[in-house]
């Protein structure tokens, strides 16, 4: 790479096994592009990259998607090194450019999603849900899982069955049965920086400080161009500017209402004793409410639901709010008390499974909020593109689960209002996705991004 790149890729190494381990082949200079994908609610990377074929590397070497890349990059000479290992799955695509040179593009995964996804196994766990998690990632995939952001799950021991299922799989199955006491879901996912897993719940990631709280990420008109000055405070302004920034799911109410986030109810038959729960009814805004207020005064909440229209038939009970409605119902089937385990003094205690719950509606109410908040998290999504320097100069600046705060300039003509923020539009923001492009020296973040709490 040139002087002026945004960054160094170091290493791009070729391997595989019918090869055997000493034939390693650094195709680094062959490639035109490399992008890798980032997905909160995934526990694997993603990754494509664009390679260069004038020597015939297909012919010779051979590739038939079961090789592996090792990458190997950082921001500069002296910045830490990031090391990421994939497996390629295939081509993608493949154009021949002339006679002789040919321009590929390969798919990547991580090589955890390459084996669960050939792998089924059935097995029997106990625990509280986090510690089964732990145990089928390092088990199964030899994968270990950290929880930094992770508070304690409300729900106790459970014992489950995995049913030949893969292990990212079950691992996500199990992790849907998670909430915190207030109904905070749990994410599960892999990140550019960490080599481990991490599961965080929505309250710890919210309440975390943005990693750019001492230079936030600016959207202006005057800072969208590439024609900046030397001096050394604008070329740091200049890595700290949002290229592109645009709204890709915005304020739908009713959506929410479709997905049971306004209010909805949870039904659920006990076989064993044969009672049904009553008084199951969640509200969408007493969840979020009684959410919100864990994230103490000074947050402004730009999580929300409009509570404000009126609409009904006069002949139905007349005009209400949306809340007041059943916009969605789950039902669920259980068999309570058929799993036990000793306690200290040898009596048998029963330890709930995946479905079933201790017998009050508090409890399996913790999964509609759960679901509700998830909703309400992706009804303001933005996605923006920045300058990717930052994320590689320091190993702890995370990429998705991480915050960032943001500036947008207000939309205006009127000189006096220029320099005014969009308070609508600023304010805390959690990664969601991300996209790191390399391509050509250049290094751009492409990011989905929602909005947490505004401007104070």
């Amino acid at each position: 790479m040139s002087e002026q790149s945004q960054y160094i890729l170091h290493r791009v190494d070729y391997t595989s096994d019918r090869l055997g381990p000493d034939e390693v082949f650094d195709i680094s200079k062959s490639v035109v592009e490399l992008n890798i994908f980032e997905n909160i609610e995934l526990p694997y990377l993603t990754a494509n990259l664009a390679m260069s074929d004038d020597v015939a590397f297909k012919s010779t070497v051979g590739i038939r998607g079961t090789e592996r890349l090792t990458v190997v990059l950082s921001a500069h000479r002296d910045a830490p090194q990031i090391i990421k290992k994939f497996m390629i799955t295939g081509i993608q695509t493949e154009v021949s450019v002339n006679e002789r040179t040919d321009v590929r593009v390969l798919t990547m995964i991580e090589e955890h999603v390459y084996l669960s996804t050939l792998k089924k196994f059935s097995k029997a766990y106990t625990g509280v849900p986090s510690k089964i998690i732990s145990n089928i990632l390092s088990g199964q995939l030899n994968k270990k899982m950290t929880t930094g952001l992770a508070a304690a799950p409300s729900q106790g021991k459970i014992k489950v069955n995995i049913p030949y299922w893969n292990p990212l799989e079950a691992a996500d199955w199990v992790r849907d049965r998670m909430s915190t006491s207030n109904g905070s879901p749990y994410f599960l996912f892999s990140s550019l920086r960490n080599e481990d897993l991490e599961l965080a719940d929505l309250q710890s990631l919210i309440l975390a400080d943005p990693w750019n709280k001492e230079k936030e990420q600016r959207y202006t008109r005057t800072q969208t161009s590439h024609n900046f000055t030397v001096d050394a405070k604008d070329q740091m302004r200049k890595m700290f500017h949002v290229k592109a920034h645009r709204q890709t799911s915005i304020e739908s109410a009713l959506k929410l209402a479709q997905a049971g986030a306004v209010g909805a109810d949870y039904k659920v038959m006990d076989l064993t004793s044969g009672n049904q729960l009553t008084n199951t009814f969640h509200s969408g805004k007493d969840t979020l409410n009684q959410f919100m207020d864990k994230l103490g005064p000074k947050e402004t909440n730009a999580l929300a639901i409009d509570n404000s229209l009126q609409i009904g038939a006069p002949n139905d009970g007349g005009l209400r709010g949306m809340d007041g409605y059943t916009t969605k119902v789950f039902s669920s089937v259980v068999a309570s008390r058929q799993f036990y385990e000793p306690d200290q003094f040898g009596s048998p205690q029963p330890i709930a499974g995946y479905h079933d719950e201790s017998l009050t509606s508090s409890m399996y109410k913790l999964k509609l909020k759960s679901a509700a908040l998830r909703a309400i998290l992706l009804n303001n999504v933005y996605t923006i593109s920045v300058p990717g320097q930052p994320y590689l100069i320091d190993a702890n600046r995370a990429g998705v689960g991480s915050n960032i705060d943001m500036d947008y300039a207000m939309p205006t003509s009127d000189p006096r209002n220029t320099d005014k923020v969009d308070k609508q539009r600023s304010g805390k923001f959690l990664v969601y996705k991300a996209r790191h492009q390399f391509t050509t020296g250049i290094y751009d973040v492409h990011m989905d991004i929602v909005k947490l709490t505004g401007q104070e």
